[in-house]
């Protein structure tokens, strides 16, 4: 039943002609108004003594959102929704020095952007947040003469490099058909599975399909038009052990094609485990602080490079008075093992057949994404970089990226982290047995799943980063036995805890999901794989302490 709905799926999205030419016309509307707009404020858009613009940038980031939801068998939500957004950036002075500042689009205006792509409608809303941000820039570009003019701040470097050759692109659009009457069937059964298990308190099963096409135009004539989708299938369960702490699990899957879409019976399979481990987690005891050595499976792993070296290679934030600039100053130095390199490739669409969320082709500043080698056999060679030139790079390499909403900075797409020196896992666990006994430790540790990480890059704050695992188990060394504990979470500071990376595995594994930031939430992808630390610090962390239900639940 599952496939045939998804054949369905893609004949349907090759057998509309129609639906191609319709969608070409709206844009065409679309874009229409973005250079009627352009060109109008270009040459008209000016106020007293202060000049007009001397760039413009439009986006409509579109959004059509499908999702089903089920719990512990039962349908709970079947919706579908449209919205649009709009993001005007406008800039007042020169390259050199203009009136961008990184938080010149904190105030958000509410608006109504049409959904219909009536001409003069578009216009109207485009012209109402063009003169906001017109006025915001003047603004701005004030105060940072002011600040230059005093002292307070020095401005050595452009505001704005100079943009790539202008370019056109005209994707084909993803489609958005899905089988959603098959989707409540699947999401019902799967969800039953947790029936099984009285212990489980709530469940989901939610099935969520995002397409989303930008519209973009700016006043150096790059014009693009593109669209992508992601899936996500979402598993949770929670319930709280004895002592009344709350536990919470889940599997997600994302991926870009139907032809990805996992069956039935692997869904059940992922149910069924996801219960297993959920309920073994409420009988794990608790761990204290601990420092020792540690293998991070391929998603710590990823979770650590990503926290502790990705944020802090994003150029604008070294740009940013109040960063700490960790590797500012480390080009051509090394900062990690040898046998480890990092780099950044949105143009990766798969890796070993599975797609890659953090792929595109064109940045949100219409410049064309690269491959960025960031650090080389544990040199630092490179920053990830939007338009903000930093101190000896002057030019973006495409990784000016925004959540449609917010400012663009240079973000992560898709992280690759490599070794050169690899060992299987029996080796792998193998050489952390030998790092215990080394240092005299009872025990060493193996992070198998992470929950969440987070770092702060602020020089007012403490330059740390941390990741909470779902799954810690204890290593004895005696005879390896694994011991499954809960409780804590691990932290440190990015320069040293880089530099205790001793070996790497030969497990390289795909994670995708979403990163939070200055500009919005937005897609990523990370390749990485186990890797071996010769120490590393836990803490204990906060669990929130619930008292159980009085009652036994209700028979399902």
């Amino acid at each position: 039943m599952q496939r045939k709905g998804f054949l369905l799926f893609i004949i349907a999205a090759l057998c509309l002609p129609s639906w191609a030419s319709a969608q070409n016309e709206d844009a065409e509307i679309i874009f229409q108004a973005f250079q009627e707009e352009i060109d109008r404020s270009l040459r008209d858009l000016k106020t007293d003594d202060f000049p007009a613009p001397y760039f413009i940038n439009y986006q409509i980031r579109e959004n059509h959102r499908i999702e089903v939801s089920a719990s512990f068998g039962a349908l709970v939500n079947s919706t579908g929704t449209e919205n649009r957004t709009l993001f005007v950036d406008v800039r007042v002075g020169s390259p050199g020095f203009d009136s961008s500042t990184p938080g010149s689009h904190q105030n958000t205006v509410k608006q109504f952007i049409p959904l219909d792509n009536d001409l003069q409608s578009l216009k109207r809303a485009l012209w109402y947040e063009t003169d906001i941000r017109y006025k915001q820039a003047v603004m701005n570009l004030l105060r940072k003469k002011g600040r230059k003019f005093s002292g307070a701040e020095k401005y050595q470097l452009a505001n704005f490099s100079m943009g790539k050759p202008s370019t056109t692109r005209w994707d084909p659009l993803p489609s958005l058909e899905a089988d959603v009457s098959g989707w409540k069937d699947l999401v019902r059964k799967v969800s039953a599975r947790f029936t099984r298990a009285p212990e489980i308190e709530k469940s989901s099963v939610r099935i969520i399909l995002d397409r989303f096409v930008r519209y973009y135009l700016d006043s150096e004539g790059n014009r693009i038009r593109d669209g992508s989708r992601v899936y996500k299938i979402l598993l949770e369960a929670w319930l709280k052990s004895d002592a009344g702490i709350q536990i919470h699990d889940e599997e997600v899957l994302y991926f870009s094609s139907p032809q990805h879409f996992p069956s039935e019976e692997e869904l059940i399979d992922k149910a069924d485990r996801l219960i297993a481990e959920t309920l073994r987690l409420k009988n794990a005891p608790r761990m204290e602080p601990y420092v020792g050595p540690a293998i991070f499976s391929p998603e710590a792993a990823a979770v650590l490079f990503h926290e502790a070296i990705g944020h802090r290679l994003e150029g604008d934030r070294l740009r940013l008075s109040s960063d700490g600039k960790t590797f500012v100053k480390k080009i051509g130095e090394p900062i990690l093992p040898s046998f480890i390199s990092v780099a950044d490739n949105p143009r990766m669409q798969l890796f070993r057949g599975e797609d890659l969320l953090g792929h595109y082709m064109y940045d949100d500043q219409a410049q064309e994404s690269e491959e960025v080698v960031l650090i080389d056999k544990g040199v630092l060679k490179n920053f990830l970089l939007s338009r903000t030139p930093v101190a000896g790079f002057h030019q973006s390499n495409g990784h000016g990226r925004s959540d449609g909403v917010r400012f663009p900075i240079s973000r992560m797409g898709n992280t690759i982290v490599r070794s050169e020196k690899t060992l299987n896992p029996e080796q792998l666990k193998e050489r952390l047995i030998e790092e215990i006994k080394k240092q005299k430790k009872p025990f060493g540790l193996i992070i198998k799943k992470m929950i969440s990480g987070e770092t702060v890059t602020e020089n007012g704050d403490f330059q740390v980063f941390k990741g909470k695992p779902l799954y810690l188990y204890k290593v004895y060394p005696e005879d390896g036995r694994e011991e499954l504990v809960r409780g804590v979470e691990f932290l440190g500071t990015p320069l040293s805890i880089i530099r205790r990376i001793v070996a790497a595995g030969d497990d390289m594994t795909l994670i995708n999901g979403f990163c939070g930031a200055e500009s919005g939430f937005l897609p990523v992808s990370t390749i990485a794989p186990s890797i071996l630390l010769s120490e590393v610090e836990l803490q204990t962390s906060q669990e929130m302490n619930l008292r159980k239900p009085i009652l036994d639940p209700p028979s399902l």
